[in-house]
């Protein structure tokens, strides 16, 4: 072989520039990542390696249905590997809409069946029906119309006389027309994989432009009563939101967005003249309906309607799924139905299960910052409550990732409200575990109470002087708890919550006929030294923002007093604290809290539940 012949068969025929260099455009993972896709079906190689989701352009070919459609895995948190499934590129087939008896009817997506629906272990991880669940499950278009189906259905049942109209409300009380909005967008726009960088806005859409569909042309026009409503929100309601804020994130934020919003005004209209005119008693009512000529009797009513009809239309428009307007319109509607608590509906319960999806199709936590973070602490706040009355977990499994020495002093605050919620986890897991037939696993309790007495020693070291107790005027004779003053108040809530907590971990820990005399002896100074700062924070807690929390710590302390004049002290606290906030659910805690001494004092132990 000569060197001409050899040189011949070491080049390599080049196709030509024209044509052959890239037959597809890879996969859109790939590309996100800026690197090369081999393009193997149905997962690339770089995908597999990285163990990512593989989605390929629907112009490249699509994969079928069991390639694409991903299993529900556990989510995890900032110290756990998770998995989040991805959007599938392809629409799944239409399926007619499930039939509800109102306004879920008009809704023209299907939602999944009972089996397919996720639920939330005590665990915290996630289950779901053995069969393949599609990713599009988890978008935020559909966390945010299962969440809307579930108001429907109840404001149906609570009134029959607002019939939903169609098209979104201007200020003016015209309809507008909904913008078309193309079909591809929604599937890739609306889903946790745009917000985690694993998925493209498609190159057609532009969010801005499609935000002016939903959002109002100019600032919501009000009547004088309206207005009134919507500074009495801003003045108080908003305060239940914002006591651990120092920001006070909903009373400057979240109102400026309402100006620009009709749902959000709705929803803050609706709370607003439920909570000034239900919250009081008769006289003081008409004197108030008296001195407001254009007072409508069950006007709350009617906002909530013209909420949910703005939110229905708004859904249609993936930018809407994403905003900070939607979050904060269902946490409203969601103090709304806290209202109703006392009608023993649930109705309360279960939304707080529909901000919990619209939460997570976010990736909404206690440390996303603004007001979407403090969105989250409110939920968790509403939720921890609703779980300690119906004695299971809270939905959140979010796990701070901040280190409790990096905190200051606010952020101290918050982490006191989660320590408390892990205490109403660990209740749960206790009153589970105890009728569990097979049995109390006590090593796993353990772990968790020594984890949690661990973390609550921690926090409390890390206290500055603005939790420190100040001077006050000596208590008057015969006073039962000493008054405790710390200034600001949501220093002194916080510390009322770390002894709620206290008095939990105290009440469900190892028996102290166990622990022997000792063990006895120090529960009982435990829960009286607990019981103690909460109702003597309470006595010197006059700000309105705290009444709410600090009413559900002395339920707790309630139940840990045997002593007459103690108990009369708590009910006369939490009477006053209903006074301040004008909370009706407050009378069915306080009549609950004396069901349950005369229980106790009758030793009729199989009802009791605490």
């Amino acid at each position: 072989m000569n060197a001409d012949e050899g040189e011949r068969r070491r080049k390599r025929s080049r196709k030509s520039r024209g044509t052959g260099l890239r037959t597809t455009t890879g996969c859109l993972t790939c590309r996100k990542r800026h690197k090369k896709c081999d393009e193997k079906r149905p997962a690339c190689g770089p995908c597999s390696v990285s163990d990512r989701r593989c989605i390929f352009p629907r112009d490249s070919g699509t994969a079928s249905a069991s390639e694409t459609s991903a299993q529900c895995m556990p989510r995890g948190n900032s110290s756990q590997e998770h998995q989040e499934a991805e959007p599938s590129p392809t629409p799944p087939t239409p399926t007619p809409p499930r039939v509800s008896d109102g306004f879920g009817s008009h809704i023209g997506q299907a939602l999944p069946t009972a089996e397919e629906q996720l639920n939330v272990q005590s665990d915290g991880g996630f289950i779901c029906s053995p069969q393949s669940i599609s990713s599009q499950t988890w978008s935020a278009n559909f966390a945010s119309i299962r969440w809307l189906d579930l108001l429907a259905n109840d404001a149906v049942q609570a009134d029959n006389n607002y019939p939903l109209a169609t098209g979104l409300l201007l200020p003016d009380g015209q309809t507008r027309a909904a913008v078309p909005v193309q079909n591809n967008a929604l599937f890739v726009h609306a889903s946790p994989a745009l917000l985690n960088g694993q998925a493209q806005l498609p190159e057609n859409l532009d969010p801005e432009l499609e935000r002016t569909a939903w959002q109002s042309v100019g600032d919501v026009v009000l009547s004088a009563h309206e207005a009134r409503l919507f500074r009495h929100f801003a003045d108080r309601c908003a305060l239940w939101l914002d006591v651990l804020d120092p920001y006070k994130l909903f009373s400057s934020y979240a109102i400026r967005l309402a100006i620009q919003n009709t749902g959000l005004m709705k929803a803050i209209l609706a709370l607003s003249s439920k909570h000034q005119y239900s919250g009081v008693d008769a006289s003081a009512r008409q004197l108030r309906i008296d001195s407001d000529g254009d007072y409508e009797e069950g006007e709350w009513i009617r906002y909530y309607y013209e909420t949910l009809q703005y939110v229905r239309e708004a859904l249609k428009y993936p930018s809407y799924s994403h905003s900070e307007e939607l979050l904060a319109t269902a946490l409203t509607i969601s103090v709304y139905e806290m209202l109703d608590e006392s009608d023993g509906s649930g109705n309360w319960q279960r939304h707080l299960k529909g901000i919990f999806w619209i939460q997570r199709s976010q990736d909404v936590d206690g440390g996303c910052g603004g007001l979407r973070q403090s969105v989250w602490w409110a939920w968790l706040r509403q939720d921890m409550w609703a779980a300690f009355r119906e004695s299971r977990a809270c939905l959140s499994f979010w796990v701070p990732n901040k280190a409790i020495h990096d905190l200051d002093q606010n952020e101290l605050a918050d982490r006191a409200i989660y320590n408390l919620s892990q205490a109403i986890n660990y209740r749960a897991n206790v009153q589970a575990a105890a009728a569990s037939p097979d049995g109390v696993d006590h090593a796993k309790l353990n772990k968790q109470r020594h984890h949690l007495i661990s973390m609550m020693e921690q926090w409390k070291s890390c206290l500055g002087d603005e939790y420190k107790v100040l001077p006050t005027p000596k208590s008057a004779a015969g006073e039962v708890f000493t008054p405790l003053w710390i200034h600001p108040p949501r220093f002194g809530v916080a510390l009322q919550a770390h002894s709620f907590a206290q008095l939990l971990l105290a009440l469900h820990g190892a028996s102290p006929m166990a622990a022997g005399f000792h063990g006895y002896l120090k529960m009982q100074r435990t829960l009286s030294e607990a019981v103690n700062t909460i109702c003597g924070i309470a006595l010197q807690l006059k700000d309105e923002s705290c009444q709410v929390l600090s009413a559900q710590c002395l339920y707790g302390a309630g139940l840990c007093v045997t002593d007459a004049q103690k108990r009369a002290k708590i009910i006369t606290l939490m009477e006053e604290c209903e006074r301040r906030v004008c909370w009706p659910p407050m009378a069915t805690w306080r009549d609950d809290l004396r069901r349950d001494w005369e229980r106790a004092d009758a030793d009729d132990y199989s009802t009791r539940d605490d």
